[in-house]
């Protein structure tokens, strides 16, 4: 199989896992909306009762029982905010952390989000969290994250227990603990929470905090997957691809990657890409693997960007592109990918597609060999540059 799925079938958590995401009103409430008496609630919320103002809002936000106004949504929930409700503050922080471009407002969601996780409220403190953890809206801080997180995993909250078992397991706001990261984990899924299964599946599949055990990995990551965790449909297609804890089928693992894919998963898109070029258990598809790779960059993932850069370059089955080639590379070296920086410097060292610059080149190639070998290239690169330096000097005599 490709070298890239082998790397990243290492450790299959690669940030947050998608479910963990911010969270807003729960699913429950939202199915009862369509029951309401929009009219009866209307004139409750009008006349200041706040658990009306933010079920309207709730009811606006998602058009259960009236037209979906999202504007109308902001305005409820606001009312009920100002009046101190801690639901309504989440809610309103999650419209400004994840609504439409008109009202996202990141310096908003962190101060009602700050609000309502201050009168402990366990989900504002969890999406708070998430905001330290990722620098949205506030300087990045792990110690902060972990803090607020931490409160909220105290009061029960699944995906914070989930998500305090992820920053335990490499380190990030506290010390690397994998026991104590499989312990979380493992509360977070007894509450059915779908990123804590998919999580359990991971520290199976790599031995983090219980010994590797293929065969329950693919136990947890099904119940993930059944549970509606993307995260875990890629590990299933891992799982498959490889022939651990389970037969090998290559087609099945493509038909995990693609549901993993399709619902966002960047490492999943990014496997597709590499399994269609090469034709890895299915017919070579190159406008297909250009499709993945494609989605995959759009997520900001420089390991696509630079096989896409070379199927542009060599123009096999695809049309020939070199300046998308040199744009892909350029922007994949400059986010410290290695293959892209060396790559470039080659361009840049014999003049194909760019006008020659030897020391471009040799930086390129010494950013590169921080994870590659360039021993070589540096050395041709240095009597290149002593020879034009000579004929240089000759010139100017």
């Amino acid at each position: 199989m490709s070298k890239y799925t082998f790397w990243i079938s290492l450790f299959l958590a690669v940030g947050l896992p998608l479910t963990l995401l911010a969270q807003a009103p729960s699913s429950a409430l939202v199915e009862h909306l369509p029951h309401i008496n929009a009219s009866a609630l209307m004139k409750k919320a009008q006349s200041g009762n706040i658990q009306s103002q933010t079920r309207l809002a709730i009811a606006y936000e998602f058009g259960k029982g009236v037209d979906q106004n999202i504007p109308e949504a902001v305005k409820w929930y606001r009312q009920a905010a100002d009046s101190g409700d801690p639901d309504a503050q989440n809610n309103l922080g999650y419209l400004y952390q994840t609504g439409p471009d008109s009202i996202k407002n990141l310096d908003e969601a962190a101060k009602w989000y700050l609000r309502a996780a201050t009168d402990g409220n366990s989900t504002a403190q969890f999406n708070l969290g998430l905001l330290y953890l990722r620098g949205d809206g506030l300087t990045k801080s792990p110690t902060d994250a972990a803090y607020w997180i931490q409160r909220s995993a105290d009061a029960g909250y699944p995906k914070a227990l989930a998500a305090m078992g992820y920053m335990y397991s490499v380190g990030q706001g506290m010390p690397k603990d994998p026991e104590k990261a499989f312990k979380l984990a493992k509360m977070a899924a007894k509450k059915n929470d779908p990123s804590a299964l998919a999580m359990l599946g991971t520290f199976y599949a790599q031995g983090i905090g219980v010994p590797a055990d293929p065969v329950q990995s693919f136990r947890w990551y099904k119940k993930a997957a059944d549970a509606g965790d993307a995260t875990a449909y890629y590990g299933l297609g891992v799982l498959y691809e490889k022939g651990r804890g389970v037969p090998r089928d290559v087609k099945q693992a493509v038909q995990q990657y693609r549901i993993a894919a399709a619902a966002g998963s960047v490492q999943a898109q990014a496997v597709l890409g590499e399994i269609y070029e090469l034709g890895e258990g299915v017919k070579a598809d190159y406008q297909e693997a250009v499709a993945w790779y494609r989605k995959a960059v759009d997520q900001g993932d420089t390991q696509s960007a630079t096989r896409l850069a070379s199927l542009f370059f060599r123009g096999e089955k695809i049309e020939w592109n070199l300046p998308e080639a040199i744009k892909l590379w350029t922007w994949a070296a400059q986010l410290g990918n290695s293959r892209a920086q060396f790559d470039l410097a080659e361009m840049y060292m014999t003049g194909s597609g760019v006008q020659r610059n030897l020391q471009k080149a040799y930086s390129l190639f010494t950013l590169a060999g921080r994870e590659l070998n360039v021993s070589k290239q540096l050395g041709q690169l240095s009597a290149m540059m002593t020879t034009t330096n000579g004929h240089n000097a000759e010139n100017s005599n």
